[in-house]
C-alpha cells in the first residue's frame, strides 16, 4: 500500500489540535501548562493520563499508553495509521491525495462488497420476518427465548432451502461476480454454475466494530436434514478475516469502556442472550479460539477480558490451551467456568444477567485458573507432580512480557510456593532458568509469529515495549540520557553520529527509538521530536519517544545542555554520555577479544601479547576512572 507523504502527514498533524481533540471525548482538568483526564485504556480512578500541549501529545504514566493525535485515533477508535490520519483529515478538512490506480481499485472493490453484504442482509431479514417459508427458522428462534426487539437488534434472518434464491434476487442488481467475492455464492462442483453459499439457515449477520455487514453464521434449523455442518461461516473475503473480527462487537463496543471490560464467549446465541439479559459487553469468536489479533482489538475499549467456556472437560481444555496462548498478552485476562453442560444462555436463562455478571466479575486471573487446573491434572501430593505443576507454570510465566521485578510477580511466586509446598528462592531461580531459555528462543518464535502476521495484515505485529515497569539498569540510564539529549537539543545528533553508532545501544526498545533517529538525520533532516514522531506509524514507539522526552524534561536536560561547554564545544553532560558510551564498546571489545583468544588457544609468545594487551587496558581504565 503506498504510504502518505511526510508533507502530509505535516500538515495533517499541524492543524490538528490535540487537547481539541481529545476534549471531545473527555474531560480535561487544567493541570499547571498541561491537561489531565481519567484514561480511557485502563480502569482508571484518578486521572492519570497528561496531555502536552507544548508538544501534542499524550501519556497514561499507568498503562503507559501514549502518543500523538494519530495515536489518540488508532488506540480509541481501533484503527490503522492509514485510517486515522484519513479520519483526521477529514476532521481538517484536508484534502486526501488521491491513490493510485490500485488502491482505487481496491477500495472500489471493498465498497462494493460492503454494499452487496448490507443488501443480502435486508434481504434474509425481510424474509425471516414476513415469508411463511422462514416459519420454522421464526419458531426456533423464539424457542430460544430471543424477544422482537433482539431480533431487529441483531438483524437475524433466514435464507429459504432454494440454491439460487439469492441469486435470483440479486439478478437485476449485482453480478455474480460481486456475490462470489463477497461469498455469498460458491462455484458448484461440477462446474456448471452456482449454488448459494447459506442454504435453509437461520442467518446471524457479522458486523465489524463500525457496524459494517462483513460476513454471515448460519444454523441448520433443527429438524431440518443436515448437510454442511450445523453452524457455517463466511469464508474470507476483502472485507472479512476471522482471526480479527469478533461477534457483537459494533454493539459492546461502548458498553465494554463502560464496564472496563470484555466477556468472550463461544457462540452467537450465547452472545445474544447475554445481551439480551443486560450483558452488553459480551462478544463471541466466530469458530475459532480467541486470537492475539481479537486481543489487540480489545485491548483498545478496555483492560479486562474474561473468557467464558463450558465447565465439562473440552470446554476445561480449550481454556486452558487459550490461557497458555494468551497470558503473555498485556491484558487482565480472566477465565471463568460454568456448570457442566451449561452454556452461558442457560445460565442466564436460569439466574438472570446480573448474577452472570457477578460471576464474571470474580472469574479468577488465567495464570490463578491455570494453576488449579495443573493441579487437578498432574495433583499435588508428591514431589514429581508438584515438579511437574512447577515447570508448567514457570514455562508460562517466562513468556509475559514486564512481569519480572514488578509486585505481580512477587504475589504469583509467593502463591506458587504455599500452593505447591516449595521454596519461593528455590522458585525465582527456576524462573529465572526459564526466562533465560525463553530468551533463546524467542526470536525464532517471534520470526515466526510476524510471517503468519504479515500474511493477513498490512504489517507485522508490534513485540510491546515492556521496560517502563521495571527498573532500569546502569546500561539502561546510560542510552537512555543519549536519547534525552539528542531529543532535547536535535543539533547534537551531527556530533553524536561521528563517535556513537546505532549498534552502541544495547536496549532492544531504545535501539529502534535511536534507529528510528538515526534514520531523519541521514535524511538531512534535524530530528526534532515532532520530525521523529511523524516518522512512526508505530503507537509503541511514539509512546517510548514521549518517554524518553519526559525524562528529560523531569531531569531538567534542557538546563544542563545550556551550562557548562567541553573543551571541543559540546555540552559537558552530552560530552561525558558520548565518552562513557565509547568507553563501554571499547570494554566490551576488549573483552570479546579475550574471550575469543581464550576459545581458540593461543602460543607462549601470543599469551606474552595478550599479557601487555591486558595490562595497558587496565592502566587505561585506571586513568579513566
Amino acid at each position: 500500500m503506498a504510504e502518505f507523504s511526510p508533507d502530509f502527514k505535516e500538515q495533517v498533524r499541524s492543524r490538528t489540535e490535540i487537547v481539541g481533540l481529545i476534549s471531545e471525548s473527555l474531560t480535561l482538568i487544567p493541570a499547571g501548562a498541561d491537561y489531565k483526564a481519567l484514561c480511557p485504556f485502563h480502569d482508571d480512578h484518578s486521572p492519570s493520563m497528561m496531555v502536552y500541549p507544548d508538544r501534542q501529545t499524550y501519556r497514561c504514566w499507568v498503562c503507559q499508553t501514549g502518543g500523538d493525535a494519530f495515536s489518540w485515533v488508532m488506540n480509541r477508535e481501533s484503527v490503522g495509521f492509514r485510517e486515522a490520519l484519513e479520519m483526521l483529515a477529514n476532521r481538517a478538512h484536508i484534502e486526501i491525495p488521491k491513490r493510485s490506480q490500485y488502491e482505487v481499485e481496491q477500495a472500489a472493490q471493498k465498497s462494493d462488497v460492503y454494499e452487496v453484504l448490507k443488501w443480502a442482509e435486508g434481504e434474509y431479514h425481510r424474509t425471516f420476518l414476513h415469508s411463511p417459508e422462514a416459519k420454522d427458522a421464526r419458531d426456533y428462534v423464539q424457542g430460544r427465548g430471543f424477544t422482537d426487539d433482539t431480533i431487529e437488534q441483531f438483524r437475524l434472518g433466514y435464507q429459504p432451502r432454494e440454491f439460487d434464491w439469492l441469486q435470483r434476487k440479486a439478478a437485476t442488481q449485482f453480478d455474480r461476480k460481486l456475490l462470489e467475492s463477497a461469498q455469498l455464492i460458491s462455484p458448484r462442483k461440477n462446474g456448471t454454475g452456482f449454488t448459494d453459499f447459506f442454504v435453509d439457515r437461520v442467518m446471524f449477520p457479522i458486523h465489524d466494530e463500525r457496524a459494517r455487514t462483513v460476513a454471515f453464521g448460519g444454523r441448520l434449523i433443527p429438524g431440518h436434514p443436515e448437510f454442511g455442518g450445523k453452524y457455517l461461516n463466511s469464508r474470507e473475503s476483502p472485507v472479512f478475516h476471522k482471526s480479527r473480527v469478533l461477534f457483537g462487537l459494533n454493539h459492546a463496543r461502548d458498553p465494554i469502556k463502560e464496564s472496563v471490560g470484555t466477556i468472550v464467549v463461544e457462540g452467537y446465541t450465547d452472545c445474544i442472550a447475554l445481551h439480551q439479559a443486560g450483558v452488553r459487553n459480551a462478544v463471541a469468536t466466530l469458530g475459532t479460539a480467541l486470537t492475539e489479533s481479537h486481543v489487540t482489538r480489545l485491548k483498545a475499549f478496555a483492560p479486562r477480558v474474561t473468557l467464558v467456556y463450558d465447565g465439562d472437560k473440552p470446554g476445561l481444555d480449550a481454556a486452558n490451551k487459550a490461557v497458555s496462548t494468551l497470558l503473555a498478552q498485556q491484558i487482565d485476562l480472566r477465565v471463568m467456568t460454568l456448570g457442566e453442560k451449561e452454556d452461558p444462555a442457560d445460565f442466564v436463562e436460569k439466574h438472570g444477567g446480573e448474577e452472570f455478571q457477578k460471576v464474571a466479575d470474580q472469574a479468577p486471573e488465567a495464570w490463578e485458573f491455570k494453576l488449579q487446573r495443573e493441579i487437578q491434572t498432574k495433583g499435588a501430593s508428591t514431589v514429581d507432580a508438584r515438579e511437574r505443576v512447577l515447570t508448567e507454570m514457570l514455562t508460562l510465566l517466562a513468556r509475559v512480557p514486564g512481569l519480572a521485578g514488578t509486585a505481580r510477580e512477587d504475589l504469583i511466586l509467593g502463591r506458587l510456593a504455599t500452593r505447591l509446598r516449595l521454596n519461593e528462592s528455590s522458585i525465582r531461580s527456576h524462573l529465572k532458568k526459564s526466562r533465560s531459555q525463553e530468551r533463546s528462543t524467542r526470536v525464532v518464535r517471534v520470526n515466526t509469529a510476524d510471517q503468519e502476521a504479515a500474511s493477513e495484515q498490512e504489517r507485522p505485529k508490534e513485540e510491546r515495549i515492556d521496560f517502563y515497569n521495571r527498573p532500569l539498569s546502569k546500561d539502561d540510564k546510560l542510552e537512555s540520557e543519549f536519547l534525552e539529549c539528542v531529543l532535547t537539543q536535535p543539533n547534537l545528533m551531527e556530533q553524536a553520529r561521528q563517535e556513537i553508532g546505532v549498534g552502541d545501544i544495547q536496549n532492544p526498545h531504545l535501539k529502534l527509538l535511536a534507529q528510528l533517529v538515526y534514520d531523519v538525520s541521514e535524511l538531512g533532516e534535524i530530528p526534532t521530536f515532532d520530525r521523529v514522531m511523524l516518522e512512526t506509524e508505530r503507537n509503541e514507539l511514539k509512546g517510548l519517544a514521549i518517554w524518553v522526552t519526559e525524562q528529560a524534561r523531569q531531569k531538567g536536560i534542557e538546563k544542563k545542555l545550556l551550562d557548562e561547554k567541553s573543551e571541543d564545544g559540546l555540552p559537558v553532560l552530552f560530552r561525558e554520555n558520548l565518552d562513557r558510551l565509547k568507553w563501554r564498546r571499547e570494554e566490551m571489545s576488549h573483552r570479546s577479544q579475550l574471550e575469543q583468544q581464550s576459545m581458540t588457544g593461543s602460543s607462549e609468545q601470543d599469551a606474552l601479547a595478550r599479557l601487555k594487551q591486558v595490562s595497558a587496558f587496565h592502566q587505561k581504565r585506571a586513568a579513566k576512572r
